[in-house]
């Protein structure tokens, strides 16, 4: 956070606190089976749900839970959920895995889990929240050209330009939101899309309801599931998978959380095209910095949904320990149990499938063509050879499979990282008075959209549960409390402006009424806002050594005045504790002082004081 602003913003922090953590939705979770951990706990999600009972006529629901057992959902009502039923029965998932594994040639031929000769499933109702929302847009940034001799030359776009409209509805990948943290977030991309079709209207007739649906280009494809313990049923009469082994996972993200990576993904899609746009009209060969304005219609539904899927284990190759000691790898991969698209942690190689190409096309083939052109006197040279590098290509294969995922895993990772680097400079950078860059609200929501790439991202290969859940409580915090003290700060200067206003309002006022003369007569001095620009209320200019000029100091006047009296003053360039008190002291006020008249609206109002 910024300086000074931790004692501003404590009354802030405590009111956020409450509001995001001490009151969770009411949940009728009475027919409701819970795929959760007791060992797992979030400690900010240990609070009592709410469990109706007189939902079922079941003894067995009636059973004591303890604070260990009870874990928050934050669904709302059940009655009102809707879900899509499963498509695809357990053997159609493995067929799903098995076609994956054809789609490259040096794929596996199989996915095993350990001994078993296929992967194990889990079948699973996912949590989500779906949106439906249109935004208006306004772009801008900096677009470079080529200089040769890779150099780039960089020129800003200041300019804001109009992106357009547009409607993102329930079938955009965008606004579909998982809200269980139990599964990587690029994992659960196989259950989004447009199978998900139009969201059930609310509150609305069939021709309103027709029109919608027409205008989302989407049909309604979701059905009510208000009773989960029925919707596992379902599925497993269809043969998604065995009774009583198809969970329907909790809804452990808030709402407004879950908004708030849908409103990423929203910006991340139209920060693309706005990068298409500035390089196509401005011709340019690269683009960076770009910044958003996007505004909201009011019109925005949200629905709380269950889709169908598929949990995947395999393994594949091996793992050193710290000890050196081999094991397997372990992988999952996500199946949509709608459209049977497929999603794995990481493209896996097969070692065998890579060392049988590279000794037969890099050795045995260019052997056997120099066998027929040199004649068969070469063919003792030749095998060796051949043995040779068979032997060669065998090693060197097999390492390059193995390398190959961890390769691109860690160019992926460093155009990240260089991404979030860049969005965090621009984003700290001081922009000269009234911290242009800190108060810019598109280049801090570039800097909030780096903070969610990095939750997701960073060591996604170690998934926790109950860390991202905690890391993503305290992202959304710290993001709600920097934009409150944003909007306090902007309350803040527009109160001041307005004074300074008010000041130079009644200045001109006494003007007409006594004349021209009237500052010198009452010893005002000839600055604006009450005359302030005689006097040093507070010995600012005093303290830098600007008497002389007061008011009409210029920025690099008083820049160079602090520079000056701040090197003087610093308390390392002081010998004996009195002289170092004495220092430090005057050097804090030095720079309260600067702090004051280096920002040009708080000069201004100072200066009318």
């Amino acid at each position: 956070m910024r300086r000074g602003s931790s004692v501003a913003c404590s009354s802030a922090c405590g009111r956020v606190w409450r509001d995001l953590f001490t009151r969770p939705t009411r949940c009728r979770a009475g027919t409701v089976t819970y795929a959760s951990e007791p060992s797992r706990l979030a400690g900010w999600l240990v609070l009592p749900c709410r469990r109706d009972y007189a939902t079922r006529d079941d003894s067995s629901t009636h059973q004591s839970f303890s604070s260990k057992t009870r874990r928050v959902c934050y669904g709302g009502d059940t009655r009102t959920h809707v879900g899509l039923p499963f498509k695809l029965t357990s053997t159609d998932a493995h067929a799903a895995l098995k076609k994956w594994t054809k789609r490259k040639p040096f794929r596996p031929w199989s996915l095993r889990d350990g001994n078993a000769h296929k992967p194990s499933l889990k079948t699973v109702f996912l949590p989500h929240w779906v949106f439906q929302c249109e935004i208006s847009v306004k772009y801008r940034g900096v677009v470079g050209y080529d200089a040769g001799g890779g150099k780039v030359t960089w020129t800003a776009i200041d300019t804001w330009r109009d992106g357009g409209s547009t409607k993102y509805d329930s079938s955009s990948k965008e606004t579909q939101i998982c809200a269980s943290f139990g599964h990587r977030r690029d994992l659960l991309s196989a259950l989004h899309g447009k199978h998900v079709g139009s969201l059930p209207g609310r509150n609305k007739n069939a021709n309103e309801e027709l029109d919608d649906t027409r205008a989302s280009s989407s049909k309604i494809n979701l059905i009510s599931m208000p009773d989960r313990v029925q919707a596992s049923l379902d599925a497993s009469k269809f043969g998604a998978g065995p009774p009583g082994q198809i969970h329907v996972e909790r809804f452990s993200m808030k709402r407004s959380l879950a908004w708030e990576l849908a409103f990423r993904r929203v910006r991340e899609s139209e920060r693309e095209k706005a990068t298409e746009l500035l390089k196509r009209n401005h011709k340019a060969d690269a683009v960076r910095d770009v910044a958003l304005d996007i505004t909201l219609s009011p019109k925005r539904h949200v629905k709380a949904v269950l889709l169908p899927a598929f949990i995947a284990h395999f393994t594949h190759g091996e793992v050193r320990g710290p000890s050196g000691d081999a094991s397997p790898r372990k992988h999952v991969a996500v199946v949509c149990g709608v459209t049977g698209n497929v999603v794995v942690d990481e493209d896996v190689v097969d070692v065998g499938k890579a060392r049988t190409a590279a000794v037969v096309g890099g050795v045995f083939l260019p052997a056997l063509c120099a066998h027929f052109c040199l004649g068969p006197e070469f063919a003792g040279i030749i095998a060796a050879q051949t043995a040779l590098g068979s032997a060669l290509a065998f090693a060197v294969a097999g390492a390059f499979a193995r390398r190959a995922p961890v390769a691109e895993r860690e160019r992926v990772e460093r155009v990240r990282v260089a991404d979030e680097t860049a969005a965090f400079a621009a984003a700290m950078r001081v922009g000269g008075a009234g911290d242009k860059a800190w108060m810019d609200e598109s280049t801090q929501l570039r800097r909030d959209d780096a903070e969610w790439g990095r939750w997701k991202e960073t060591d996604k290969q170690n998934w926790d549960e109950t860390e991202r859940e905690e890391w993503a409580a305290n992202i959304w915090q710290w993001q709600r409390l920097r934009k409150r003290e944003r909007e306090e700060r902007r309350a803040h200067l527009d109160a001041a402006r307005f004074r300074l206003e008010e000041a130079t309002r009644r200045d001109e006022e006494k003007e007409r009424r006594w004349g021209p003369g009237w500052r010198v007569a009452t010893g005002a001095g000839t600055g604006r806002g009450g005359g302030g620009g005689g006097r040093d209320t507070k010995g600012f200019y005093k303290l830098l050594g600007l008497t002389a000029k007061l008011a009409d100091a210029t920025y690099e006047d008083i820049k160079n005045a602090y520079r000056k009296e701040a090197m003087a003053w610093h308390p390392d360039k002081h010998q004996g504790d009195d002289e170092k008190k004495r220092a430090a002291k005057t050097f804090r006020e030095l720079q309260k002082a600067y702090l004051v008249l280096g920002n040009k609206t708080e000069r201004e109002v100072y200066d009318g004081l």
